[in-house]
């Protein structure tokens, strides 16, 4: 027996090796390869291969097995090709076949059958092999064709919904299968009696009310309005009713709250796994609802609005303050998927109370569960306001109107508003700064140190928006009017106390008042930083702050300005207007900037300012006005007058420690740096060789020792966005602050702070005399008690010691603050001579800061100055090449050469390399000033080099560097031919 069987086994079996290939590359995890394969297979099933009826039911077979296997690949690759296979061997029809609709439902379910026998895994395995099957089989349409029995149709029906209703972890994907099936029903036009039989099995088995049942209600009600649907389904035929909305909440949020009508029996099992992914229910959903109210159509009267949905749906229920954190997922995914993929209507309408609550929550705590998903959500929105700038106006509205925080940014330790606010286009922006002045006047609380902080916050906004606006270089129309209203709210915040009832609540304190004023400054940084409104927004602030004082639209002005203030107020106010009237032009955009901003100075209550008006007044007149007015004689000298007290207008602005007005003064200087005279050089150099100590400052100011500095540091610490610069006195030691060089009288100010202290201690131990605490313990009564004359002599002396340790305290606080100024001052005068350098390098005069700014890189012990007094220097002699040499007159010959001698003699003083390479780059500029003027100085020039080498050969006080004497001969021999010519 045993041999015979073996033949039998042997004989009839042959291995198709071709086709065992073709179905392991069906499983293969790369999708060419599968889709290689498939095409391979299916080409065999085509109508002119003519395949048996054993070759298909031997590959359907297979296949349906295929899907069963664990391999996830594997039932991608079998699902296509058996798709493909069904939809060929059914394309026409066959004479004599057996394989009929019959029979692959036959072959499906038993291929797809799982056994008791069967493991955990391989029951799962068979699952999904007869859900992927029933896929293959409904993407076939073999059982929409006419031939086909109704009652095979209905048959699937019953084994998939029996799978999603005993298997609640499958259940979503069995739902998917007939909610596409739907659509592909629709685009085939068939009968309504197959979505009718769907809808009749969805009921029968008690998934109407699921996630799954909702998306195949919708997509029926949607295609075929006409189809018969099961009756008390929902009470009033339509999830997505208006009266059904408490319902569709729990529905699709996955409650398991009964319903009093509801079948306990038939209610179907909660999924019991929570899924990561969004369902595709809520794509259905979104797709059928209305923007809008108004935007209904009859058929859709009674449904709810996109509002009422999210409300009613998300807000309150996703969001709901007892809802899980994974179902909180789940509405921050919705919400992601809403700003991605919405229109614009329905995207504004999801900032809602509960979302934007749990959005800051997440947001401000790193470590809580749904940070990243929060931080993902605000990075959403801050990507569709980059995409779309009109929908920043909606944001910010949803973040901090009603349902957010007007400190959503600070709550949240982000810069979410501030982004979104920055990327808005004027139209957005004509939205949102009218929210934010609502903000301003009333930030919802009643507490006053609260409402500071909140009008704080969004002060910073507003000017983010400006500074943004500025610095942007396209040319966005009406942006001017945006920027305009954003002055106007810190002007009437700054200036104004309107009465109690109609003003802002809480009202503005007087510390709040002064951060809107410095404000102000901020913008007009910036703007005048970009030019572009440069000569056009400080004139509408002075002007809305002159308007709004004498209408009293904003209240109280705070300013009272009246007598002589007042006439020369009025008096700058016609200027500016005249200035308004005339065309564009550098001077006279430069006088309006100046007026403007001398103006905001006097209603800063600025005293200097007063006196800057007239000053002002007298340029404007020999610059800019009327010329049939002036007097002919000494009309050049009135000119060089106007020059001169320009340039300390000037001056005044850049001691102030604000890159405010350093930007101003260099504007202005830049537009008038060809009428600076020798005297307003002179201005300047005096500056620059003036001590970085008190007795500098003193010198510049006319300053008092004990009045300090206040009006040159007037800084608001608080401010993040202050335009103050602090210098960086790189290269400075601040054990040295002390230490000034060329005045001896100071050196005893840079006693150590040990010194210092002991001192102090001996002082105060000398006070207390024998009751000094350091004293030794005697043991003696005596000096236990002391009596009330004892008493009021050791209170006098010690009051003595320590208003003397406070004054010499507050004298070194002066002696560094002044150091500071004066470096700050060092460093805006710098900027100023650099303008005039670049502008004005051919002029004669600008020899004039040659031995200044030596001197300055030699004297300073501030590396920034010494670097930025060498830059200055090298730029000016690249510009003096060729045509661009400063011509001399006979009668400046003179003072040329003994420029070149005080020249040489600095090259002689001990310093720093930097300061040996400016001087020789400064006596080879002077050289080829007297060389062009004469070839012939050349013999006098050599004379002068010779003289400088002599006495650095014969004195010890003559510290030139080798290097001035190679830069001398490397220009000899580039010169050399010309000079011959």
């Amino acid at each position: 027996m045993a041999p015979d069987s073996k033949k039998r086994r042997r004989e009839p079996y042959t291995v198709d090796t071709k086709l065992v290939e073709i179905y392991e590359d069906l499983a293969n995890e790369k999708d060419e390869i599968r889709l290689k394969a498939a095409q391979a297979l299916v080409s065999q099933f085509t109508p002119d291969k003519n395949p048996s009826d054993e070759q298909i039911q031997r590959a359907l077979q297979r296949l349906f097995r295929g899907l069963c296997s664990s391999r996830k690949a594997a039932r991608i690759g079998f699902s296509i090709a058996l798709t493909e296979i069904l939809t060929q061997v059914f394309a026409t029809p066959r004479e004599a076949s057996e394989i009929d609709v019959r029979k692959v439902m036959g072959i499906w379910e038993s291929q797809s059958d799982a056994s008791g026998s069967d493991s955990g895994q391989e029951q799962r395995d068979h699952f999904f092999g007869r859900l992927f099957g029933s896929e293959a089989i409904i993407k076939s349409s073999i059982l929409f064709k006419s031939n086909a029995p109704f009652s095979e149709w209905t048959k699937l029906l019953d084994l998939v919904f029996d799978l999603a209703k005993k298997k609640p972890w499958i259940r979503e994907e069995c739902g998917w299968i007939i909610y596409r099936c739907i659509y592909d029903l629709s685009s085939q036009k068939v009968d309504s009696k197959y979505v009718e039989a769907a809808l009749e099995r969805l009921s029968s088995f008690g998934l109407v009310r699921t996630p799954e049942g909702v998306a195949i209600w919708l997509a029926a009600k949607d295609l075929f309005p006409k189809a018969n649907f099961p009756g008390k389904a929902w009470k009033h035929d339509d999830p997505l009713d208006a009266r059904e909305r408490n319902q569709l909440a729990k529905v699709l949020k996955e409650s398991s709250v009964e319903t009093e009508n509801e079948n306990q029996e038939n209610k179907p099992k909660s999924t019991g796994v929570w899924n990561s992914k969004l369902h595709f229910a809520w794509d259905a959903v979104l797709s059928m609802i209305p923007a809008a109210k108004e935007t209904k159509s009859k058929k859709d009267s009674s449904r709810l609005s996109f509002l009422d949905f999210w409300t009613d749906v998300v807000d309150n229920g996703l969001f709901a303050s007892a809802s899980s954190e994974e179902r909180k997922y789940w509405g921050f995914l919705l919400f992601v998927k809403v700003l991605n993929e919405s229109p614009l209507q329905q995207a504004s309408l999801v900032f809602t109370r509960n979302l934007v609550r749990c959005l800051m929550n997440q947001l401000a705590v790193e470590d809580r569960y749904l940070h990243r998903m929060a931080t993902k959500s605000a990075k959403t929105i801050q990507t569709r306001v980059s995409k779309e700038p009109a929908f920043a106006a909606a944001a910010i509205k949803g973040l901090m109107g009603s349902a957010g925080s007007v400190n959503f940014d600070q709550v949240t330790k982000t810069k979410t508003v501030e982004k979104i606010a920055v990327e808005a286009n004027p139209d957005a922006l004509r939205e949102i700064v009218p929210l934010l002045e609502k903000l301003v006047s009333h930030p919802a609380t009643d507490d006053s140190k609260a409402a500071a902080s909140s009008r704080q916050s969004l002060a910073n906004l507003l000017v983010s928006i400006v500074r943004s606006r500025a610095s942007s270089q396209d040319a966005d129309e009406g942006l001017q009017d945006v920027l305009e209203h954003i002055l106007t709210i810190f002007v009437r915040s700054a200036y104004f106390t309107p009465k109690e009832k109609e003003g802002p609540q809480p009202p503005m304190a007087p510390q709040t008042q002064e951060m809107f004023r410095n404000r102000i400054n901020s913008c007009l940084n910036s703007l005048i930083a970009s030019q572009k409104y440069a000569a056009t927004l400080p004139y509408t602030v002075v002007r809305k702050i002159r308007d709004a004082a004498k209408s009293e639209e904003y209240g109280k002005s705070i300013i009272n300005i009246d007598g002589t203030l007042s006439d020369s107020v009025k008096s700058a106010f016609k200027s500016l207007k005249k200035l308004s009237g005339q065309d564009e032009n550098a001077a006279a955009d430069a006088f309006k900037l100046l007026y403007s901003m001398t103006l905001l100075q006097v209603y800063n209550g600025d005293a200097d300012a007063v006196s800057m008006l007239d000053e002002l007044e007298f340029c404007y007149t020999k610059f800019l006005g009327d010329k049939k007015s002036r007097k002919k004689k000494g009309e050049e000298d009135e000119t060089s007058d106007a020059s001169d007290t320009l340039v300390e207008i000037l001056l005044s602005f850049a001691s102030k420690q604000s890159q405010l007005f350093r930007r101003i003064s260099e504007q202005v200087f830049g537009a008038f740096a060809d009428k600076v005279t020798a005297t307003g050089l002179e201005s300047l150099s005096s500056i620059l060789e003036a001590s970085e100590n008190l007795a500098g400052q003193q010198e510049m100011f006319d300053k008092e020792d004990d009045e300090g500095d206040e009006e040159m540091m007037d800084v608001d610490d608080d401010e993040e966005d202050s335009d103050v610069e602090v210098v960086d006195a790189e290269g400075g030691d601040d054990d040295e602050d002390d230490e000034e060089e060329e005045d001896e009288d100071e050196s005893e100010d840079n006693d150590e702070p040990d010194d210092e202290e002991a001192e102090f201690q001996a002082k105060l131990a000398a006070a207390l005399g024998p009751h000094a605490a350091n004293k030794p313990d005697e043991g003696s009564d005596d000096e236990a008690d002391m009596n009330d004359d004892e008493m009021e002599a050791v209170d006098e002396q010690l009051v003595k010691v320590f208003k003397a340790r406070r004054d010499a305290l507050e004298q070194k606080k002066d002696k560094k603050d002044a150091k500071e100024n004066m470096v700050n001052f060092k460093n805006r005068v710098l900027d100023l001579v650099e303008i005039y350098v670049k502008k004005c390098h051919s002029s004669i005069l600008a020899l004039d800061l040659l031995l200044p700014l030596l001197r300055l890189t030699r004297r300073t012990n501030v590396k920034q100055i010494a670097n930025k007094a060498t830059n200055v220097l090298r730029e000016y002699s690249k510009l003096c090449k060729g045509s661009a040499v400063p011509s001399i007159t006979e009668d400046s010959t003179e003072s040329a050469w003994a420029l070149l001698k005080d020249l040489h003699r600095e090259a002689g003083h001990s310093g720093p390399q930097a300061h040996a390479t400016a001087c020789s780059q400064a006596s080879l500029l002077v050289v080829k000033v007297l060389v062009a003027h004469d070839k012939k100085a050349i013999e006098g020039v050599v004379d002068v080099y010779a003289a400088t080498r002599k006495e650095q050969m014969l004195s010890n006080k003559c510290h030139v560097q080798p290097s001035f004497f190679t830069d001398w001969n490397n220009w000899c021999v580039s010169a050399r031919n010309q000079i011959k010519t």
